[in-house]
């Protein structure tokens, strides 16, 4: 064995054995690095092949962009040497990120949800998929009506071999009709969720914080504050969950914003570096609703962030630190209204800052 294939070898399995997330991703693109250095594309494929898995579900959507690119890039030279399996099902974490990103224009998500098309077509799946992104996709993107549209083709076709699980599509239908203002029938279709009976290693993960705030609307109070401690139990070490981090403030904020602090304490620092900003403008506006929040009903309360931490020097000036939290949010939210030609998510802030401030 070679010095390359060693070290290569060594910074895998290393990766491996590490959960997702910063560490176990420097190692990824360290060991992606040597592949290329080396002219190895197999080995570079490999590497990518995880950066991908841990881009996508442990904080890091732009990298798992530019590493699925590359991968694709291979596979369309060779395809007869990669496993098209994985790839084909990779294509979905990929293309549910990159809405997210304002600068990609809404002509290249579409192109991409045709390419993903035709390749399903080509490797011999329905469009059943295609459907359930175009669905998703149009939640992020703030046409409702549109997703409603794609919701019902989806709904025609039989599961194959590229199907999400059925408690992700599950949980994906529970938040249409949270966002189109359904809070009884959302609660009532989350059930199966609920209850345990649909579960997967992302649901009820992804499902429970968005019901805490429908549930007290309802008047479920009690369902409410017993679910809160459990659902955040599950996602408090996972920085794929961002959005539910700022789900978690945003009603602690209503019913308890002194609970709400240490969240805000140990996210905000994760938050500020995390790639996704559309996930990091939905935590910038839960947090600053709190902040809104305390210090609209004058309780007294210390805000500690470490040194590290680019908001370090605003712990003390609460309000300045709320101004500049909601400034961030609305400069990303602008930038993504005007991309997906709406204000939906501009609309989106305002109400959620009136609601839980």
């Amino acid at each position: 064995m070679d010095h390359f294939e060693s070290e290569f070898e060594d910074l895998m399995m290393e990766a491996y054995g590490l959960p997702n997330g910063a560490a176990k991703m420097a190692l990824l693109e360290r060991a992606a690095e040597l592949a290329d250095l080396a002219g190895n594309v197999e080995a570079g494929y490999e590497a990518r092949e995880e950066i991908v898995e841990v881009g996508s579900f442990g904080g890091f959507p732009l990298k798992a962009i530019v590493a699925y690119s590359w991968q694709l890039g291979q596979y369309d030279r060779n395809p007869e040497a990669y496993e098209a399996h994985t790839l084909h099902w990779n294509y979905k974490w990929v293309i549910d990120d990159v809405p997210s990103f304002p600068d990609v224009p809404a002509q290249q998500i579409e192109s991409l949800l045709e390419d993903l098309r035709r390749r399903y077509q080509e490797y011999g799946v329905s469009d059943r998929t295609y459907w359930y992104y175009r669905f998703r996709i149009s939640m992020y993107m703030g046409d409702l009506d549109k997703a409603g549209e794609y919701l019902n083709e989806f709904r025609k076709l039989k599961r194959d071999a590229m199907s999400d699980c059925s408690a992700c599509e599950l949980d994906e239908q529970v938040r249409y009709l949270l966002l189109t203002g359904q809070d009884e029938a959302a609660v009532k279709k989350a059930q199966p969720i609920v209850k345990g009976r649909q579960r997967c290693a992302h649901v009820p993960h992804a499902t429970l914080p968005f019901l805490l705030l429908p549930l007290h609307r309802l008047g479920r109070t009690e369902e409410a504050e017993e679910i809160q401690p459990k659902s955040y139990k599950l996602i408090r070490d996972n920085l794929t969950f961002v959005h539910e981090f700022g789900e978690h403030i945003g009603y602690l904020s209503i019913v308890d914003p002194q609970k709400a602090l240490p969240l805000l304490e140990r996210h905000l620092p994760q938050v500020e570096g995390h790639e996704d900003p559309l996930n990091r403008m939905m935590f910038y506006w839960n947090a600053a609703a709190l902040l809104q929040k305390l210090i609209r009903t004058g309780e007294s309360f210390v805000l500690n962030l470490p040194p590290s931490s680019r908001f370090y020097a605003l712990a003390d000036n609460h309000d300045e630190l709320r101004q500049k939290l909601e400034e961030e949010a609305f400069t990303t939210a602008q930038a993504l209204d005007n991309r997906n030609a709406n204000t939906y998510y501009t609309e989106y802030g305002k109400e959620l800052l009136k609601e839980r401030g």
